[in-house]
Formats: C-alpha cells, sequence, structure tokens
C-alpha cells in the first residue's frame, strides 16, 4: 500500500541543509536548475530573483528528497537533499561561464 511521507520539522530542516550546501558548493552562476532561472526572471529581476530563485530550488528540493525517500534519519536527510536537488540541476558548460576562454583558444 502507498504510504504519504511524513514531513516533520526536523525531516524538513535537515533535507533543507542538504540542498543548501548543494548550492553553496557551486553556486547561481555554475549550477544551472532547469528553467527556473527564466520562470523567475519572467516575474521579476535583479537581486529579488536571486532570492526567489533560491528559496524554490531548497523548497523543491525538500519536496522531492522528503517525497521519495523518506529520510528516517539526519544523515539521510541530508543525502536525500543532496541527490534528488542534482536531478534538477546541471553545472554549465565552461564556456557559459567564461565566454572569453573560446577567444584564447
Amino acid at each position: 500500500m502507498f504510504e504519504n511521507p511524513s514531513f516533520t520539522p526536523w525531516g524538513i530542516l535537515y533535507t533543507a541543509i542538504g540542498v543548501v550546501v548543494f548550492w553553496g558548493k557551486w553556486g547561481r552562476t555554475e549550477l544551472k536548475t532547469y528553467g527556473l532561472s527564466r520562470f523567475v526572471r519572467m516575474f521579476c529581476k535583479g537581486k529579488p530573483a536571486t532570492c526567489i530563485e533560491f528559496l524554490i530550488f531548497v523548497m523543491l528540493g525538500c519536496l522531492v528528497g522528503i517525497g521519495v525517500t523518506s529520510p528516517q534519519n539526519p544523515q539521510q536527510a541530508i543525502t536525500a537533499g543532496f541527490g534528488w536537488t542534482g536531478i534538477f540541476t546541471h553545472r554549465a558548460a565552461r564556456s557559459d561561464l567564461h565566454p572569453s576562454s573560446k577567444e584564447k583558444s
């Protein structure tokens, strides 16, 4: 039988920590979330858009991380935050990060 995941405050907190560490490791410039940046920029620009994108990124990572894995302890929750957030992202190509590198080649 299908069992609903339990969204406890501690589970959400630890999963969010995993998501935030994932975001912090690569940062917004290197980490690209499929379509999220374009979607957020349709409604706002500048620093508010970056904050909104980060919050949506964390919420999405928590929802999917907890919903799919149902972590039972902090280690599982943090790992769920890493893993399921990774599905929604890809690292930008070097040419996207440093356009001048094409000129040097």
